[in-house]
């Protein structure tokens, strides 16, 4: 006989009338013999037994598996109690175990079937994002976590595992290729060398472009050995086969680099062959670009060697307050009694990172009163400024301010920076030359010795990275010429470098009226697409003839009309303004100009994307995997780039 489980779970409490209501109620749809559909799917695993059968005049369900039976009167009684038994059934196995999934209102059951590639795709992808170790897979409560959930699952070692993502590397490869083979426009690049923990020499190789839809991306096409010796030589024909490789020799633009001896050599002879081929604009004369980060970080150094002894006192308050947990304690207090807030560090800098001196100096000038109420308690601490002193760190700490916020600025691949480049450089030019000739004298020495590093790198500015401000609405060439002729008196040459870039951009624009078939405004809307029709064919053909008779009556290039034309005004949110936005709006109507600004935009203007490949190097290639090979840890690093576009911050 039938065991019977007796659960009438209610699921709202019903006062007396509305009970004698319910009652009611119930009584009138038995009366008239009505019966419910049961839909639910409950009923599958359940076969139900008529409330005649039993004293009480109540449905139940009895469970096919096992015999339990449950009261289950559709007027009284829900499934609830039915859904529960399922995931406990003792006579039901696990290869018939139904999955119990939440839906919006309630909880629907069905039979478990498990991908095995889909399973193991999703566990690559997780291996991949966040840098887990390739024995992940074989860790004891991951396999078992793996087998509750998907029991028929089969699971793979660390070899097999590689093997995977080998194979999505491949197959991402392929993909990236065929898509910067189909481009029509052209790529920059960023390059640079690191070394491994194991002082294996990396090389690493990221292409940059702005693609039809005007979003701009980044790819890091090889991150991989650099066999020695790391000369010009070597370094340009290890450069030139990954270019072969990808088959991108032809589309090449800039590329932008560091400062170092061995890169000025290799940029030459990678412009000299390339030139043999006739593959760069304008012969290469806008082809290499110095890292405006690292010329940055030169300036300032220069300027923090002729440091003035008030930033010594500063560095001494830090380290005094930083040596023992008593006075860190007492430091804290006085915060609490001076109603100052404690949640902003106490920054100590160090040599190697320039800003880091700006950091300790704005954190000193935060926490001033506490360190001169720190001066009068503790009579052991005999270091704090005077009053005079420290006017003058907030007159340091205000002039390097903006080198911080450039170099925060410059220093990112999400976002187009060539248009950056002059407007930021020129403040810095005109706040050098204004403290060269009206300075303080504590200010003055150091702002000299910053200014000869700004003449070695950026006396003349950068011609393409200049411009690229004229492709923006709100600047264009009219800004470049203000600004230069505002500083002329301090610098007699910036007028020589206004005459260059106004050439320079007529120059580039003659170039690129000259790419006839190369790419048609129809291409620029669609990038990689091929016409199929003969209709498509003489709509390209009308396009690019069209495009040639943007020239009004008295003989103005599109260049002259878009430069001729009012300026975009500057709103309050200025530093929101989304240039690429406007060309995707407006290329249409200077197509060639358009096509122009599409490549000038996508030149990064530092080398943070490269450097940014090694700060994931080193988390993959570190202390615990320094076995690893130079082929899996390439496989790792380009496919967390490819498939997840991971912005890690490099050092500058």
């Amino acid at each position: 006989m039938s065991r019977e489980v007796e659960l009438d779970v209610k699921a709202v409490d019903l006062s007396d009338e509305e009970a004698k209501e319910g009652t009611d109620t119930i009584t009138s749809a038995t009366n008239s013999n009505k019966k419910r559909r049961k839909r639910s799917s409950v009923w599958d695993d359940f076969k139900p037994l008529s409330g005649e059968n039993f004293e009480d005049g109540r449905d139940r369900a009895e469970c096919i598996k096992c015999g339990h039976v449950y009261k289950a009167d559709s007027s009284i009684n829900g499934t609830g109690s039915l859904r529960r038994h399922l995931m406990i059934c003792p006579k039901r196995e696990n290869k018939d175990a139904l999955q119990m999934i939440l839906g919006a209102n309630e909880l629907v059951m069905r039979d478990r079937k498990v991908d095995q590639d889909i399973v193991r795709d999703k566990i690559t992808r997780l291996i991949i994002r966040h840098e887990l170790p390739l024995v992940f897979v074989e860790y004891e409560e991951f396999r078992d976590l793996i087998s509750y959930l998907f029991p028929d699952y089969s699971h793979i070692s660390k070899n097999t595992q590689m093997n995977e993502i080998v194979k999505y590397y491949n197959m991402e490869g392929k993909r990236i290729k065929d898509l910067l083979n189909s481009f029509n426009g052209k790529l920059s690049l960023t390059s640079d060398l690191w070394a491994s923990i194991t002082n294996d020499i990396y090389i690493s190789l990221t292409v940059h472009y702005i693609d039809k839809d005007w979003v701009l991306h980044k790819k890091l096409l090889r991150f991989c050995i650099m066999p020695p010796p790391h000369t010009c030589v070597h370094i340009c024909d290890m450069v030139s086969k990954m270019l072969c490789e990808w088959g991108i020799e032809q589309k090449l633009f800039s590329i932008t680099l560091d400062d170092a001896s061995a890169d000025l050599g290799f940029v030459e002879l990678l412009k000299t062959n390339l030139n043999l081929k006739n593959a760069l604009v304008c012969s290469g004369y806008f082809f290499h670009n110095r890292c405006c980060s690292h010329i940055l970080n030169i300036i300032v150094q220069d300027g923090l060697k002729c440091i003035d002894e008030t930033v010594l006192l500063v560095r001494s308050s830090i380290t005094y307050v930083k040596a023992f947990q008593v006075r860190k304690v007492q430091f804290l207090e006085i915060c609490k009694q001076l109603g100052i807030s404690s949640t902003k560090g106490l920054h100590a800098d160090v040599s190697t990172r320039w800003n880091s001196t700006y950091q300790m100096l704005e954190s000193a000038l935060f926490y001033r009163r506490v360190f001169e109420n720190l001066q009068l308690m503790d009579t052991n601490y005999r270091d704090c400024p005077d009053s005079s002193q420290w006017l003058r760190i907030e007159k340091l700490t205000s002039f390097l301010q903006p080198f911080n916020e450039i170099t925060v600025l410059l220093s990112s691949s999400k976002y187009p920076t060539s248009n950056l480049y002059f407007h930021n450089v020129w403040k810095i030019h005109k706040s050098l030359l204004e403290e060269v000739s009206h300075g303080q004298n504590f200010m003055k020495q150091m702002a000299e010795e910053m200014k000869k590093k700004f003449d070695k790198y950026w006396g003349h500015y950068s011609v393409i990275l200049a411009i690229a401000l004229v492709f923006d609405p709100r600047y264009k060439l009219g800004f470049v010429d203000w600004a230069l002729n505002k500083i002329s008196q301090l610098d007699p040459s910036a007028f020589e470098m206004s005459i260059r870039v106004k050439s320079g951009l007529y120059r580039l624009f003659n170039e690129y009226k000259s790419m006839d078939g190369q790419e048609t405004p129809a291409t620029l809307s669609n990038p990689g697409g091929t016409s199929s029709s003969g209709a498509l064919s003489d709509l390209a053909e009308f396009l690019r003839f069209n495009s040639m008779l943007l020239v009004d009556k008295r003989g103005k290039s599109q260049l002259d009309v878009y430069l001729e034309e009012p300026k975009i005004p500057f709103t309050e949110h200025y530093h929101e303004f989304d240039v690429l936005s406007y060309w995707k709006t407006n290329g249409s109507k200077y197509p060639d100009v358009a096509r122009m600004a599409r490549d000038v935009l996508a030149i990064p203007v530092s080398t943070i994307a490269s450097e940014s490949t090694f700060s994931a190097g080193g988390q993959v290639i570190d202390k615990y995997r320094s076995k690893l090979l130079p082929s899996a840890a390439e496989a790792f690093i380009c496919l967390r780039d490819w498939m997840f576009d991971v912005d890690f911050r490099g050092r500058c």
